[in-house]
């Protein structure tokens, strides 16, 4: 579109063309020379010499100083100065006899980056070994100090964006996004029960069974003497009078265990009544024994916190963020809020134990009672790639971020850096490296193992219940046999041992006699 200038410098110069064609029937105007002006004669040539201006002056710049914010910016050929720091897995340096070389998912992006834009680049580790934070006087530390000060042209590492740090730098679009998550040391499983094999059922469903034995087995009694009593049925045959409570007990007890035994039932009404109850017994036992294997073969973790609330409610555990992160500074920043992030800074401030380095706060969770609060990517490696599968995440993440790479303020490295990363996004590669870092069949995140050929063997604490209930029932056999010697022998008298000396003597003249009559047996 023509500016607004270059509209009225042509409505002038047809004006001054339509006075030069009236003059050609008229005498010639007089000629105003002043000292200060030249006289313009209008000549046939002016139209086409405006019809050249004209385009040259459309085309100009709007803003006058001949720079267009629009064009595109190259970074082809360039030699960037980048700055990063270790931490696993986005940054790892091997040292071997040919140098130092790194590694790691961010130098992945690097290196796509490097090769899509057409620019090389010279790493090397940031001296402090933080991240960035406020130092005072308009000074900052780590990553963001260093390309505050132009020391490096970007910071190429895991950098939380935060409004804070956004005021002093610039960042690319976020090559991943986050969470701030609870790490914990794995919990020892839940303590076994002395009776463990009465786990798969509550109490309410035990007592229920119980009730149903007996009353299957009252019921059995109840109906059997009535049949005897008023003489119904083949009573040679339905065996109702061998039904007393003992005997009838006895029959539910045995069919719940899966044992046989006497008497059998033989009227319709004990076969009808006996049949419902071996169904029933059926489902009880399968049921039992499908859920008695998971009880006993998967160990239930019970993990002492499951929020951020239950973790800043407690004193009994202490926890803290790494130094000179971004969640320091935001736990930092919430003095004076009266919020829960601030009741938790005075208490991690108290204990004044704030790890180095994110894998120094993983080794403190793994050798102490520890809670560590850091981002949840960072988590989720440690997790996941931890040897004896030891620790596991807390409750669910908060505080969402995203990781960006770090640019001085109004550097023209910013767009072609979110254009790259985007593009790896958008083409399903930046996908593909992050799945090459973070494995996806390592330690579960919650701490339970779902795998069957990872459960312990079970221990004898498992069935110390079982052994204490055959060892009590043994123990109550000989007590009742004890009672019953003592009671036949001392309180029955003379005449319950005479008559058991003749029942043996009995006993022996019979032998002497068979023999006596069939030779064969001697």
């Amino acid at each position: 579109m023509w500016r607004f200038d270059v509209i009225i410098l042509a409505i002038c110069s047809l004006a001054m063309m339509a006075l030069g064609n009236m003059t050609t029937t008229t005498a010639p105007p007089p000629v105003i020379t002043t000292t200060r002006t030249v006289p313009v004669q209008v000549t046939k040539e002016l139209p086409l010499l405006l019809a050249k201006l004209i385009p040259t002056l459309a085309a100009a710049p709007v803003n006058g100083d001949g720079n267009d914010d629009d064009e595109k910016i190259s970074l082809r050929g360039s030699r960037l100065r980048a700055v990063t720091i270790l931490e696993d897995p986005y940054v790892m340096r091997k040292v071997s006899d040919a140098g130092e070389t790194y590694s790691g998912f961010v130098i992945d992006i690097l290196k796509e980056l490097a090769g899509t834009l057409g620019f090389s680049y010279d790493l090397y580790l940031v001296p402090d070994g933080t991240y960035g934070a406020p130092k005072g006087n308009n000074t900052w530390s780590g990553l963001i100090g260093q390309v505050i000060q132009k020391q490096a042209d970007v910071a190429v590492a895991p950098v939380t964006i935060s409004s804070t740090r956004e005021q002093v730098v610039d960042f690319t679009n976020p090559f991943m996004d986050l969470g701030a998550g609870l790490l914990i040391r794995k919990p020892e499983p839940e303590g076994t029960s002395l009776f463990a094999f009465l786990l798969p059922f509550n109490s309410r469903v035990w007592f229920s069974i119980l009730g149903a034995l007996f009353g299957t087995a009252i019921l059995l009694y109840v109906t059997s003497r009535i049949r005897y009593r008023c003489n119904v049925g083949d009573q040679s045959y339905d065996n109702d009078a061998k039904f007393n409570f003992k005997n009838s007990l006895w029959l539910t007890y045995w069919s719940i265990v899966r044992k046989g035994g006497e008497p059998a039932p033989r009227s319709l009404p004990s076969r009808i009544l006996a049949g419902a109850w071996w169904f029933f017994t059926l489902i009880v036992i399968s049921t039992y024994t499908a859920n008695l294997t998971a009880f006993l073969t998967v160990k239930r973790l019970v993990a002492p916190i499951k929020s951020i609330d239950d973790l800043a409610g407690q004193s009994a555990i202490p926890y803290s963020v790494t130094y000179g992160t971004f969640l320091y500074s935001f736990f930092e920043s919430q003095v004076g809020t009266g919020s829960v992030y601030e009741r938790m800074w005075y208490t991690m401030k108290a204990n004044n134990r704030f790890p180095g380095s994110s894998m120094a706060g993983v080794d403190m969770v793994r050798n102490e009672e520890f809670v560590l609060i850091e981002e949840t990517p960072f988590l989720e490696y440690a997790v996941r790639t931890d040897k004896n599968c030891g620790l596991m995440l807390l409750g669910k993440p908060f505080l969402f971020k995203g990781y960006g790479f770090a640019t001085g303020r109004g550097s023209p490295l910013k767009k072609p850096l979110s254009v790259g990363i985007l593009k790896l996004q958008e083409s399903g590669r930046m996908s593909e490296l992050r799945d090459r870092w973070w494995p996806k069949d390592g330690c579960p995140l919650d701490g339970q193992s779902s795998n069957v050929k990872s459960a312990s063997a079970l221990g004898l604490d498992i069935f110390l219940g079982v052994f204490y209930l055959l060892a009590g029932a043994a123990v109550m056999a000989i007590i009742i046999t004890a009672v019953q010697v003592i009671y036949t022998r001392y309180c029955k008298g003379e005449d319950k041992m005479q008559s058991l000396k003749e029942r043996r003597a009995s006993f022996i003249n019979n032998r002497q006699r068979r023999e006596s009559i069939n030779p064969n047996l001697h």
